[in-house]
Formats: structure tokens, C-alpha cells, sequence
């Protein structure tokens, strides 16, 4: 096809190059996650791509991580505002993970690759991970209690990695000088290098097939494709102005003072509008979450309630205001902290579903576990001598929904998360996991239950390591809908000097001695509809595969709900 010809994108045409941009991007995940040294990118999978247009608006990205995609469009931004495209050259690779200026937190990196085309920059590679490591007063770069960013780690402002093609070697120094396991660092930098470079071959091989110009015009009228059927979508929703509030625990350094997060949802005009006044001042503690994980956070839970045939783009941004007031947790000044901000982001999902929840009820279910449980250990390996760290982040249950239980222990919202294997941390940890099982009773009871949260015990084979611990959920449960029940506390236990388990706060930092044991429960699901409309049949089918025990039968659905012929009767 002749390079300048632009053919005619009709419907049938504009969804296939839709679904080839998406496999690019799936392209793209797949080489960091096969290419990716650390356990939480290969085995976990917290790690994202996407692609954008050559004006560095979102086009497509695979089924990932759905609280990097925001994050990259507006790190994206703030890279192209220090490095204008006029100024950028093939082979040139941006880095950044600053959480004021469009990122999250810092160990998630993001790389940006601009593709050309005959000279011309046609589109930009993205990728983000969630590094083991970037420095910082602990491993993994998580201290829980955290007063200011500068504790968290090495901070990264727009800057290219690679120029033309060459590594920026005084970058690349500096970088390895502040990581406590450079190797591993390293190894998914280069992950992510090769995946963008995968990115920019398959985004040529659609320039051959389709034309420059036709590829270029078929990624606008993608977003506009996706803004269009957002707003038929909206239209569709009761106007009106629906408010939501919720807690978290903590923030990790005033333990007595819960965190408050509040929202007005206005729907009006064709539009959505999220009002966070009345969300509690931003805290000491690292809980505080970057503007850009607001927005990032709203575009899920939009998504969440559209048609499925709306392409999640930069067309869906445009139909949606955000309003975060100065100074509050969810737009803190500079320096404040945010390193467990993912704490926060599962709030604000609640926050902003439990709004949506009200305008458009016959979409949302019941509030699921809401806290990726993040737990990190760094030290010594006595096996090789060399310095280790640990690090993951699981969820628990899944909330019911109108037509089914919730799953259990599995990523809710927007971590999306794998759980590591067992296998996997012993082979290459100091680390014995001595437990790992589903939570009985821990779901919440309904018409629809809640699915189990999990629990997960370790112990440290280490002489000496920093623990720190990122949890929610043990003072506020995740919420039944429509008179569902509540779903379960999570809880963490620590072993002491005398053998026997002791609670400690939901965000925890100390340290683990050889032997000693650390134990995590994650919460289960909250339980939606009337408990009295679940049928005799699915309680026994609880009852026999463990996950409700007959106690919690009897109270929650009744003394005569489960009687004790129809369980002989069941064998």
C-alpha cells in the first residue's frame, strides 16, 4: 500500500486495527513479563504497557494492572513537556517515576519509547513495572512509616535512559548507586527497553500494512470512536447527584486517626463529575495518593459500569471532571509520602463504585476485600551472603454480585495482581511459607456471599530482616450491599520471644529474627441481597466444602436454614 494513502476506516476495517493495536500491546506484555528478572513482575505480574498516539494520548493497552494505565498517560505528559516531541530522536528512551509530576509511587518506573516513521513520531511505546527496589530508609522502598518522599527512594524526574539509540551511562550509574539489588533492577530495565522496542516493530508492521497516515488517523478516530459511545453510554444513566463515604485504618504513623475519603458523583449534561471535598487533609504517613491516582483510579470505576464494547482509551477521559481539593489525602503537597498509596487507590475505588453504585445499581455488586496487602522483608541471604528483597501484595475476597458469589482470594480492583507461588519464594528467598489457605467464614454472608480472603504465614530463615507491612481492612469492613453482610477484618499477627502470636497494626515496619513467624489474613468479600433468598441447596454446598462453617450458617441465615437431617442426608 502506498505510504501516504489513507484508506477508508469503515466500521469492520477501524475494529480490526483496533484489535491489532490491543495484541501490539499484548505483544508488549508479554516480552517484559518473559523478559522480567524479579518474582513480582514474572510471577505476580504487576507490570503494564500500552500504546499511545504521536500527541502521547492513550490508544490501547492489554488486560493489566488497571491502576498503571492512568499513570503512564499522565507521566507521559510530563515527560513531553521536559522532552517536546520536536526535540526527540529514534532510539531515544524517557524514564520516570516521580509521583508529583503524573506517577505513582516510586518504585514504579515507567519507560516511554517514541516510534518514528520516515522521520515523522507516529506514536509512543509505554511501560511500566513495579520495581523490587528504588532505595530508600528500607527494602523495597515501602517504609510504612514514611513523614516524607525523600525517605521512600531515588527520585526520577523525566529523563532519557537512552539518546539516540546510547545508554545515558551517568544515569545508569546513579541508579545502580542507589538500589539495594542493582541486578535485579537492571535486568527489568532491560525487560522493559525490549519491550518497547517490540512495540515500535509491530507499530511499523502496521504502518506497512495499513499506511502511516491511515494508522495515524485510525488511533484518532479510535478515541473519538470510544468518546462517542461513553457519552450514549452516560446518557443512559438517571441524573442526579449520589455521595459516598469510607475509611481506611490509619495512615501508618497516627495510628488513632482514621483516613476519610468522600466523593459526590454529579451526573448531569451528558458528563460525570467526581467532587472529592469533604476527603480528610493529606497525613504524615505514606497513605497520601498523587492527583494522577485519582483519575486513574475514576477511569476504572467508569469502565467498571460501561457497555464492554467501549474502548477504554483517551476518548473516555473526556467525558469525565475530577475535582481533588490542595492539601487533601488525595492531593498532597510536595514532599508528602505515598508509597502505600495503593492502600488509598483501593478506597477511592470503593468511594467511587459506592457512588456509582446508587445511579446505576443493576452494575455495581458488593464492596470486595478493598486493600492490595503489600508485605516486603530485605536483609542478608545466608546462602549466598548477598543482600535480598522480598516483595508482594495479595488481595482476599471478591464481593457478591446480583448474579453470583464473589470469587475468592483473588486481586480485586485495580491491582489485578497474580499471587507469587509458594515455590517460587522459597527457591529464592530466606523465606518458608508455612501456610497458605482460604479463610473459612471470612466471606460475608447474603443472597449472594462474599468470596474467602486468604492467610498466609512466614517464616524468616534470615538471621535479621526489616519487615513492613501494608494493610487495610481491620478496623473498617468491606460493606454489604442491599442487605448483604459485611465482609471480614483482616489481621496481622506477629510472632514474639515467647512463641505466641501478638496483633500488630495494619501498617507495620520492624524487623524478624531467625525462626520468627509473621501471619496475614486478608479480608473476605462483603455478601449482597437478603441472606433469608439464598437457597437451602448453596448453603449445604458451603457447608461441605468448608468455606462457611454451621455456625456461622445458623446465625447468619437462620437456626432451621441448614438442619442437621439435610446434612446427614448429604453423607
Amino acid at each position: 500500500m502506498n505510504q501516504t494513502e489513507k484508506p477508508h476506516f469503515n466500521p469492520l476495517r477501524l475494529e480490526i486495527l483496533s484489535n491489532a493495536l490491543t495484541a501490539a500491546t499484548e505483544e508488549i506484555q508479554m516480552t517484559v513479563l518473559r523478559s522480567a528478572y524479579s518474582q513480582v513482575v514474572k510471577e505476580a505480574q504487576d507490570a503494564s504497557c500500552a500504546i499511545f498516539s504521536g500527541k502521547g494520548e492513550l490508544v490501547a493497552q492489554p488486560v493489566a494492572i488497571p491502576g498503571h494505565l492512568g499513570s503512564m498517560k499522565f507521566m507521559l505528559e510530563e515527560v513531553l513537556k521536559d522532552f517536546p516531541v520536536a526535540t526527540l530522536k529514534q532510539g531515544d528512551v524517557m524514564i520516570s517515576n516521580d509521583p508529583y509530576r503524573g506517577g505513582s509511587h516510586l518504585p514504579d518506573v515507567a519507560l516511554f519509547r517514541p516510534i518514528f516513521h520516515t522521520g515523522r513520531c507516529i506514536a509512543f511505546a509505554g511501560s511500566i513495572i513495579h520495581h523490587t527496589d528504588m532505595g530508600g530508609m528500607v527494602p523495597g522502598s515501602n517504609p510504612v512509616k514514611a513523614t516524607e518522599l525523600y525517605q521512600e527512594g531515588l527520585i526520577l524526574p523525566p529523563s532519557k535512559l537512552v539518546e539516540a539509540g546510547k545508554d545515558n551511562e551517568t544515569l545508569v550509574r546513579l541508579i545502580r548507586a542507589n538500589v539495594r539489588v542493582p541486578d535485579i533492577v537492571f535486568g527489568d530495565l532491560q525487560a522493559q527497553k525490549a519491550a518497547l522496542f517490540r512495540g515500535e516493530e509491530r507499530i511499523l508492521a502496521l504502518c506497512e500494512r495499513f499506511g502511516v497516515d491511515g494508522l495515524v488517523e485510525a488511533m484518532e478516530m479510535l478515541i473519538e470512536h470510544s468518546e462517542t459511545k461513553t457519552r450514549e453510554a452516560i446518557a443512559k444513566i438517571k441524573e442526579g447527584s449520589f455521595e459516598f463515604e469510607d475509611h481506611m485504618d490509619h495512615d501508618g504513623v497516627d495510628l488513632d486517626k482514621p483516613v476519610k475519603i468522600k466523593v459526590r458523583l454529579d451526573v448531569t449534561g451528558g458528563r460525570l463529575k467526581f467532587d472529592f471535598t469533604g476527603t480528610d487533609p493529606q497525613v504524615r504517613g505514606p497513605l497520601n495518593a498523587p492527583l494522577s491516582k485519582v483519575w486513574t483510579t475514576v477511569f476504572y470505576c467508569v469502565r467498571c459500569v460501561l457497555p464492554e464494547d467501549v474502548p477504554f482509551n483517551e476518548g473516555l477521559t473526556r467525558l469525565i471532571d475530577i475535582y481533588v481539593p490542595l492539601g487533601t489525602a488525595l492531593n498532597p503537597r510536595h514532599p508528602a509520602p505515598v508509597n502505600a498509596r495503593s492502600v488509598t487507590v483501593a478506597r477511592i475505588a470503593d468511594t467511587a463504585l459506592g457512588a456509582l453504585a446508587q445511579a446505576v445499581p443493576e452494575r455495581i455488586g458488593a464492596q470486595s476485600c478493598g486493600v492490595p496487602t503489600g508485605i516486603s522483608f530485605g536483609g542478608t541471604d545466608p546462602n549466598s551472603g548477598l543482600g535480598f528483597v522480598f516483595y508482594e501484595s495479595y488481595n482476599g475476597g471478591m464481593g457478591g454480585t446480583q448474579m453470583a458469589d464473589g470469587a475468592d482470594a483473588v486481586s480485586t480492583g485495580t491491582s489485578n495482581q497474580m499471587n507469587i507461588p509458594v515455590e517460587s519464594v522459597e527457591i529464592d528467598y530466606p523465606v518458608r511459607v508455612l501456610r497458605y489457605e482460604l479463610v473459612q467464614d471470612s466471606g460475608g454472608s447474603g443472597h449472594f456471599r462474599g468470596g474467602l480472603g486468604l492467610r498466609r504465614e512466614y517464616e524468616m530463615l534470615a538471621e535479621s530482616s526489616t519487615v513492613n507491612i501494608r494493610g487495610d481492612r481491620a478496623i473498617f469492613p468491606p460493606v454489604g450491599s442491599f442487605g448483604g453482610l459485611n465482609g471480614s477484618f483482616s489481621k496481622f499477627m506477629l510472632e514474639d520471644e515467647n512463641g505466641k502470636f501478638q496483633s500488630v497494626p495494619s501498617k507495620f515496619g520492624g524487623y524478624l529474627k531467625r525462626g520468627q513467624h509473621l501471619l496475614i489474613t486478608t479480608p473476605g468479600g462483603a455478601g449482597f441481597g437478603d441472606p433469608k433468598l439464598r437457597t437451602q441447596q448453596q448453603l449445604l454446598d458451603d457447608y461441605l466444602d468448608g468455606r462457611v462453617s454451621l455456625e456461622k450458617i445458623r446465625r447468619d441465615y437462620g437456626a432451621n436454614a441448614l438442619p442437621d437431617s439435610v446434612i446427614a442426608a448429604a453423607g
